[in-house]
């Protein structure tokens, strides 16, 4: 099984008066997390009872009909509440008024149960988080990372090197390039998903690729979200895959697409509801420009966007976008994603990524996916302007590891391993 590092930031709220909640869309290993949160919890104490139920499964709609039915449910089968429970419930989502009901599950059992729930789309959580507050935690479950799968298929548990110590980095570049380059090649062409990453053959890939779109589409966007211009969601999915890393024109894709835009907002709050594009805005201390301005697109899989165009060839990724979306996701793993931006002057100088730090610092980033990379004038000029602001400045090539002065330069399949 795929190690997920963010189980180790879960299992410490085990048997907390907190309710756990796993955000993340279909497929990408919520169920294992909960799964392995199961053994995490039998493990402790052999004797703990563990109810896993899925929201989503018909027959367990009348469990969840009411919180008295979910404790008739439980007193009859685990002799609730004499036994203290761990709830697990998977797509939550489908409960009916779900945020009021786990509220009034945890206010009456909090002492007795810990409900741990998952869901896939966030668009219905955030409706139901008004009920929760105080009462739960949150953790999103991405797909899973470049490290993650290099750590899967090696047999290791590599530790995020320090990007202050460039010698470990570039020892380590110079240890595993070769051995990392075709898992990189591999993960930039199939994504991160948990069972394509583990399908052995192209095709086979291609096929759960295939199911896991086409499941998404059916039961998210037909049959719960309820969209009915399914062929103008299509069309707009794949024009956005087609531009990651861009500036988003609401109003050129409004035409591209043939929807109002009223209707093309309601459709990009669904695709980032439902954790298939991020939208990254611009770096600025207006917060209305900041607002007013156009964002860039990306893609939360590569996998997503290659079966949507029909590319499975790397060569097509020595155009700097999908490196460029590569770096985000990287970057999506060590910080929230508001703290990720890009800079863009009126003159259209452009910095890929401004990442807020503490300290009201920041890091630049640019994308320059080149054997031979020279720090860009953008960099160059805000950190003269700003230096005070600058806690570092990274550029991102294909093979060059060097460091010049407070300039770090890191090849892309090395940045998962560095902790910035």
């Amino acid at each position: 099984m795929i190690n997920r590092e963010i189980l180790s930031k879960i299992l410490p709220w085990l048997g907390k008066e907190k309710i756990l909640i796993l955000k993340g869309a279909r497929q990408v290993g919520k169920t294992t997390i909960l799964n392995k949160i199961k053994e995490e919890v039998i493990k402790k104490n052999p004797d703990a009872i563990v109810v896993y139920l899925s929201a989503d499964d018909i027959e367990n709609q009348p469990v969840f009909s009411s919180s008295l039915s979910l404790e008739l449910y439980l007193k009859q089968l685990y002799k609730f509440p004499e036994k203290y429970i761990y709830l697990l419930i998977d797509e939550f989502q489908y409960i009916n008024q779900a945020g009021l009901f786990l509220k009034n599950v945890f206010d009456k059992y909090k002492t007795n149960m810990q409900l741990i729930v998952s869901g896939s789309s966030s668009l219905e959580i955030t409706k139901n988080i008004e009920f929760l507050t105080g009462r739960a935690i949150d953790f999103k479950i991405e797909r899973v990372s470049f490290k993650e799968f290099f750590d899967y298929i090696n047999n290791t548990k590599t530790e995020r090197i320090p990007i202050d110590n460039y010698q470990k980095i570039e020892l380590f570049c110079k240890t595993f390039f070769l051995k990392i380059e075709p898992l990189f090649k591999e993960y930039l062409i199939y994504g991160g998903y948990p069972e394509v990453l583990i399908t052995e053959g192209i095709e086979n890939k291609k096929i759960i690729l295939s199911s896991i779109i086409k499941t998404y589409i059916e039961k998210d966007i037909v049959n719960f979200l309820k969209i009915e211009n399914v062929s103008g969601f299509n069309n707009l999915v794949k024009a956005l895959a087609s531009q990651i890393g861009n500036l988003v024109n609401i109003s050129e894709l409004s035409n591209t697409v043939k929807v109002s835009i009223n209707t093309l907002n309601k459709y990009l709050d669904i695709l980032t509801g439902t954790y298939i594009f991020n939208f990254v805005t611009p770096y600025t201390h207006n917060i209305r420009n900041e607002i007013s301005k156009m964002p860039k697109v990306y893609v939360l899989d590569s996998g997503i966007r290659n079966y949507l165009l029909r590319i499975f060839e790397f060569v097509d990724f020595s155009y700097g976008s999908v490196i460029e979306n590569f770096v985000y996701l990287t970057m999506l793993s060590q910080y929230e994603k508001e703290y990720i931006h890009f800079y863009r002057t009126i003159s259209g100088s452009e910095i890929d990524f401004v990442i807020e730090e503490e300290n009201n610092r920041i890091i630049l980033c640019e994308v320059k996916y080149v054997s031979r990379a020279n720090t860009p004038l953008a960099i160059r000029n805000l950190s003269k302007k700003y230096p005070e602001k600058i806690y570092k400045e990274i550029i991102i090539t294909k093979d060059l590891m060097k460091k010049d002065e407070n300039v770090y330069f890191i090849p892309a399949l090395i940045l998962p391993f560095v902790k910035l």
